[in-house]
């Protein structure tokens, strides 16, 4: 999955995360083409979806319970998982990003560095601002939200506060 505009947080060549903006570049037309692929599918085939976003899942568990993360694969796994939104039944998408929400706090959580921490938190960040209805229908959640993104408002580590600002202006438009 192509990296979309939203997420301002990239890996150099030396491993190091960075700020990046991307204006209207052929990566963002790329990211749109590969989103309404995956929205077409996942209305297409529910059954075969089902399974492979469960697939999907356990990788990212797994990935988690041993230490095996490769953050190239978990960003574009994230960026597919939020471009779906809405193309399941409420429940099942309720269900769905609770568990990708978790496992990403559970990835954070045991993460040792604060760059490893960011890049987390800016999958973290473009998930739940990609899921409006979920944090309309989940006030504490919401709070949750844009307590953490206030928080991430002032850190220092490069990318994390513009992400931050941006996505707290994007929910905020979104859940009025």
């Amino acid at each position: 999955m192509a990296k979309p505009k939203e997420v301002l947080l990239t890996i150099d060549d030396d491993g190091e995360v960075e700020e990046e903006y991307e204006i209207d570049t052929e990566n963002i037309a790329l990211y749109e083409t590969m989103r309404e692929t995956l929205i077409f599918l996942a209305n297409s085939n529910t059954d075969v979806n089902d399974s492979d976003r469960q697939r999907r899942l356990e990788e990212m568990q797994a990935a988690g319970r041993n230490n095996n993360i490769n953050f190239e694969t978990l960003n574009k796994l994230c960026w597919a998982l939020g471009s779906i939104s809405g193309c399941m039944n409420v429940e099942k998408e309720n269900q769905f990003l609770c568990t990708v929400i978790k496992e990403l706090l559970n990835l954070c959580e045991k993460s040792t560095t604060k760059n490893t921490k960011a890049f987390i938190a800016s999958d973290i960040m473009y998930v739940v601002g990609q899921f409006p209805n979920f944090l309309i229908n989940h006030w504490a959640f919401l709070k949750t939200v844009m307590n953490k993104l206030h928080e991430f408002m002032h850190e220092s580590h490069p990318g994390v506060q513009d992400m931050a600002s941006e996505t707290y202006l994007k929910i905020a438009k979104l859940t009025k």
